[in-house]
């Protein structure tokens, strides 16, 4: 049902699977994009059309017992982002964790998890569910003026309490992070790396750990204590690893410098303090990069950027972060429109794979919409009076040109000889394509 241009793109991940499972997965991936209601397996086979004509045990079987790795899945899909990258650059990723809510008793590795959508700083809310630590590759789109992070591997996180009841280790997030990191490395070690992430990801396991070809950038901290390099050792003993003891970001006292900028895609001024030290607790004995900045649209206090490139810019620190948010967009679109909170998994097994098929999806009807919207210059967008500036698809829009495609094609052929009047179609495809 789905178009031949978006078919090609899951070849690439036929030497992940058995040959009975990949046929499982193109059906399931077929579902997933046309399902426009709850997106269970049962829910995606209907959508994919297969209720009575196959076994729904073996799409069951798919996620809970099939031979196959999410991680082997999420490569094969970081090689066909990577693509999208200019050659010869840095590529840019985001991580950050996010939050599946559940109900249910039976719901497997499901713990009580702070929720960010619902708390604020004087006041946390918990809600049961799983936590997902979430790497996805930044692609830019300068004819948009957009960018989109797309998730490729994807980390489970249980609370201690979980652990411990399946006598499991306690892993940490920034430690599930780190893992993400080394599996990167030692499958792209020809690449450069720049990992952008949020302040709960600036720390020692994952600054310290991080692998030779990539760079750590994003919050810091405006008490975080500082020091100057080491000094060179003279005579014997043990060597030091940091030198005196410098001012935290807050008590600086350098002179403001101003910036004229783009700050989410809009010009912006702010005033910027730039500085080099070793942040022992988080870099060990190496020099981090200190962007302290003032008038920050959106933000009322002071805050500062930290970076393990020593030799970027405040402009291109300020900028680059601004980056990490198109992964909280992600995070919007899959919850919304693929149904990231949907499956009700009672096995470990079915857990890790099921979630992950909503951010992958998200990736290809992306990376597809891209690649088929190269040679035209007017694209299928949803204008309506009230949003006449629209000049950029959103995901939505992408979503809904692929379905739409698919319907057509699947019409087309039930209807065989007769003539389809397209234009008696349309409202049915727009409603189904944006469900």
């Amino acid at each position: 049902m789905l178009p031949e241009s978006f078919g090609t793109f899951l070849l690439v991940f036929e030497s992940c699977f058995t040959t009975p499972s990949y046929q499982r997965f193109l059906t399931l991936m077929t579902g997933w994009v046309l399902c426009t209601g709850k997106h269970t397996v049962t829910g995606v086979m209907r959508a994919a059309g297969v209720v009575g004509t196959r076994e729904h045990s073996g799409y069951h079987r798919f996620f809970n017992g099939a031979a196959w790795s999410p991680d082997q899945v999420g490569i094969a899909l970081m090689r066909l982002a990577l693509k999208a990258v200019p050659k010869g650059t840095r590529a840019n990723l985001t991580i950050d964790d996010t939050l599946g809510r559940h109900t249910g008793k039976h719901i497997s590795s499901a713990g009580m998890h702070r929720d960010p959508l619902l708390s604020c700083a004087g006041k946390p809310f918990w809600h049961f569910g799983h936590n997902w630590v979430v790497l996805a590759v930044v692609i830019e789109f300068p004819r948009w003026n957009k960018v989109f992070s797309l998730p490729v591997l994807m980390r489970l996180y249980r609370t201690a309490k979980v652990n411990k009841a399946m006598k499991l280790p306690h892993v940490k997030r920034t430690e599930l992070a780190a893992e993400t990191l080394a599996l990167v490395f030692k499958e792209f070690p020809q690449w450069k790396f720049l990992l952008i992430g949020d302040n709960a990801y600036i720390n020692n396991s994952v600054v310290r750990s991080r692998p030779d070809n990539f760079h750590i950038m994003g919050r810091g901290r405006m008490d975080a204590a500082l020091y100057a390099t080491a000094p060179k050792q003279r005579g014997k003993g043990r060597p030091r690893v940091k030198g005196k003891r410098v001012a935290s970001p807050k008590n600086r006292r350098t002179q403001w410098k101003t910036l004229k900028l783009l700050i989410y895609g809009r010009p912006a001024t702010v005033q910027v303090r730039v500085f080099k030290a070793v942040w022992y607790k988080v870099s060990y004995n190496k020099q981090m990069l200190f962007v302290v900045v003032r008038n920050w649209p959106g933000h009322k206090k002071e805050d500062v950027l930290a970076c393990t490139d020593l030799d970027m810019t405040a402009q291109e620190v300020i900028q680059l972060y601004c980056q990490r948010w198109s992964l909280e967009e992600t995070f919007g679109w899959v919850k919304s429109r693929l149904g990231f909170e949907d499956p009700q998994n009672r096995t470990e097994r079915a857990v890790q794979r099921t979630a992950p098929m909503a951010m992958w999806t998200y990736s290809l009807v992306i990376l597809w919409y891209v690649n088929w919207s190269k040679r035209r210059t007017r694209l299928p967008l949803r204008l309506a009076p009230w949003y006449r500036t629209k000049k950029a698809p959103s995901f939505a829009d992408m979503l809904a040109t692929l379905r739409c495609q698919s319907w057509t094609l699947w019409i087309s052929d039930q209807a065989g000889g007769d003539r389809l009047d397209q234009k008696k179609l349309e409202p049915l495809l727009d409603a189904v394509g944006y469900a």
